[in-house]
């Protein structure tokens, strides 16, 4: 089958892109806060670092800062944790936000972030990554989100831990967060 699309068609399909990217980029707000003249470098970069990140999603609420490490809390809406396993979303989520991160001006000097989730109470899942390594994936296709399912370390409330193991289960999860998965199912006994 051969499909022909004339250059009018392409046209008003690459404007109609471009209106959708446009429309949802001018729902989150502008790339950059609004920040007084008067402000030091250091406190811009931190104010740029911190609006990126929260603008990425609105789950993402709070950003703190120690020297080089970030603690980013993320806590989705009840509509949103009702409507979607939480292990898909929070994953989109997380990636997006540490892609924000990276990409923001003195984004990469933080070379750690936690994530502090609330799926069921307060911190009940903790993913700590290393950021030095972001560079090297974010150029392959969903290396944002492949990314985010690589963290150096998890911990996990035991509802939490059953509510993704019941996730990672199913063969999509498998398919989208093969190594996130490997390690929050328990491990096969030898046959």
């Amino acid at each position: 089958m051969n499909v022909q699309i004339g250059g009018a068609t392409l046209a008003v399909i690459l404007t109609g892109m471009l209106i959708v990217l446009g429309v949802n980029e001018c729902q989150r707000g502008p790339l950059n806060p609004d920040i007084a003249d008067d402000t030091s470098e250091e406190q811009k970069s931190w104010l740029t670092v911190e609006h990126r990140i929260k603008r990425s999603d609105p789950a993402l609420t709070e950003v703190i800062r120690d020297q080089q490490a970030l603690i980013v809390l993320y806590r989705p809406d009840a509509a949103t944790q009702a409507s979607e396993p939480w292990v898909d979303h929070m994953l989109r989520v997380v990636g997006h936000g540490l892609a924000a991160l990276n990409g923001a001006p003195g984004g990469k000097q933080y070379t750690q972030v936690t994530i502090k989730a609330r799926m069921l109470v307060d911190d009940d899942v903790e993913l700590v990554y290393d950021m030095p390594g972001f560079d090297a994936i974010k150029t392959r296709q969903g290396g944002y989100v492949t990314f985010a399912s690589m963290p150096r370390s998890m911990v996990f409330s035991r509802e939490a831990l059953t509510q993704a193991q019941d996730y990672c289960r199913g063969p999509s999860a498998r398919g989208f967060y093969p190594e996130f998965c490997e390690r929050v199912l328990p491990p096969k006994a030898p046959e």
